[in-house]
């Protein structure tokens, strides 16, 4: 499989759903490098402050609109912003990127939060990572930690990704994935070849990452080549792997971080076992059938358990193994 494959086959793995098509709450602005760029805000002025981050790298954020909505009902105050380069943010240009990213998240919690305050930040995926980057930079800020599906920081789960993909889709699509014809791009028209190719393979390689491959389909159709810059997901994770973050920093936060997952996640076991042979959760919950979108696959049980890992005030870490819960969910 070509290198292009791989990172097409592997940025899908952190797109985020929703059946809308852009964001529904009007934009706030705030300032980078003397350039506006845009964010949105749902919950009360005075409420405690989440920060919720998306995957990718470089995924627009309008789908994670019903976990910001669901958080705000929780009483929280909930910020979501494209990254600089994405979407409504597509009209600057962050370089380097990840250092552009951590500025711009600060930029908005200072517009947003009070003296002293601090954020929770939870981050799905690939914003996992990204919320772990923001408090290496500025610990004081951050209240707690929450990982969703998450990346580990040494990107253990990620080895075998691309393969398992592979497989899922022989299982359930009638392509043959070893043939160049299957990757082809027919349009004459090079400019459109990288899009044609991308949404391609959100269209045929996304729903492998549901428990529900029909679903996955369903979704899958909502996207176009716009919600996806792969020129910044190529370089983000290249800025990534030359100084990924260290487990050793992570045991240095000043705050609790807590993991939530699901058993049929791509990611799964490999990401857990890697963090928790070198890192202490708050709490750990695995929740049984569903992929890499548990709010969508097991919604009730995912708002559950988010909403008991945002009012956890336990300030002492514990270690994973004793805090396990495997829960069959419900939608």
């Amino acid at each position: 499989m070509s290198f292009l494959k791989a990172i097409v086959l592997g940025s899908l793995l952190f797109l985020v759903l929703n059946v809308q098509a852009s964001f529904t709450t009007p934009p706030l602005s705030a300032n980078w490098q003397q350039q506006k760029f845009s964010y949105h805000v749902k919950g009360e002025i005075d409420a405690p402050k989440v920060l919720l981050l998306g995957g990718g790298p470089g995924f627009s954020s309008w789908n994670l609109e019903p976990i910001q909505t669901k958080i705000a009902a929780m009483d929280y105050r909930v910020f979501l912003a494209d990254m600089l380069g994405i979407g409504e943010n597509r009209h600057l240009n962050p370089q380097p990127v990840l250092n552009a990213w951590v500025e711009q998240l600060d930029t908005l919690l200072t517009h947003q939060l009070n003296a002293g305050e601090k954020v929770i930040l939870v981050g799905h995926s690939w914003g996992a990572l990204m919320a772990m980057l923001y408090a290496q930079s500025h610990n004081n800020k951050v209240a707690k930690i929450i990982l969703l599906n998450p990346v580990d920081p040494e990107k253990a789960a990620m080895q075998n990704l691309t393969d398992e993909i592979h497989l899922r889709n022989q299982e359930n699509v009638n392509v043959d994935w070893d043939s160049d014809q299957a990757w082809s791009n027919e349009i004459g028209e090079q400019n459109q070849d990288l899009e044609h190719l991308t949404l391609r393979q959100i269209q045929q390689v996304l729903p492998t990452y549901f428990m529900d491959y029909n679903l996955g389909v369903k979704y899958a159709k909502q996207f176009t080549v716009k919600d996806f810059n792969i020129d910044l997901n190529i370089q983000a994770w290249k800025e990534y792997d030359q100084n990924p973050i260290k487990f050793k920093t992570i045991n240095q936060f000043k705050q609790p971080v807590s993991f939530i997952d699901c058993n049929q996640d791509y990611l799964m076991p490999y990401n857990l076992n890697a963090m928790q042979n070198k890192m202490q959760f708050q709490q750990v919950d695995l929740i049984d059938q569903c992929g890499h979108f548990p709010w969508i696959e097991q919604s009730k049980t995912f708002y559950r358990l988010l909403k008991e890992h945002l009012v956890n005030d336990a300030t002492v870490a514990i270690k994973p193994s004793l805090s396990h819960s495997l829960l069959g969910g419900s939608s």
